[in-house]
């Protein structure tokens, strides 16, 4: 983990997909094709709040199953692009002026091969699908939904300490 924590110096933006890191990536379905509920680790939003004093922090999806009210009031921007992640992501940086060599890019499935193409620090939980764990830098020791961002906040603490004692 050294050469990832060495190469985070320059990052102010955190940027992850939902489904697979929040959440465990299943959910259920009803009849219609509506989805009345999904878990989420309600820890990763306490590490998330400590990660936002430090780097923005903000969320991306193609799918639109996910619970936009719920990230507006904790606070926490997101950004949708039917079917392209990509545009998400690009959307994201260009609004907080900023390069994909300023951001950490979190993903756990075949739509976030883009995304993580175009972020050169990238990092993914245990289960990840294969092609997403060798794209990586760091395959973080833990499944999506179980306490992704409370990892992240583990790995990224040097970093944190370091900032804190310029």
């Amino acid at each position: 983990m050294e050469g990832f924590t060495d190469s985070i110096q320059g990052v102010e933006i955190i940027i992850s997909e939902v489904d697979g890191i929040l959440t465990n990536g299943v959910y259920p379905v009803d009849e219609l094709g509506n989805v009345p509920f999904k878990s989420f680790y309600h820890k990763d939003f306490e590490a998330i709040n400590i990660l936002k004093k430090y780097f923005r922090v903000v969320f991306i999806s193609a799918d639109n199953k996910v619970n936009y009210n719920m990230f507006r009031a904790k606070q926490i921007p997101f950004y949708y692009e039917p079917k392209k992640k990509k545009q998400a992501l690009l959307h994201a940086l260009k609004r907080y002026s900023l390069t994909p060599d300023q951001a950490i890019y979190m993903g756990s499935t075949y739509s976030d091969i883009d995304c993580m193409r175009q972020v050169p620090i990238s990092v993914c939980p245990e289960d990840s699908v294969p092609q997403v764990k060798n794209l990586a830098n760091t395959v973080l020791p833990i499944f999506g939904g179980d306490g992704v961002f409370c990892q992240l906040y583990e790995f990224l603490r040097p970093e944190i300490q370091r900032r804190l004692s310029k």
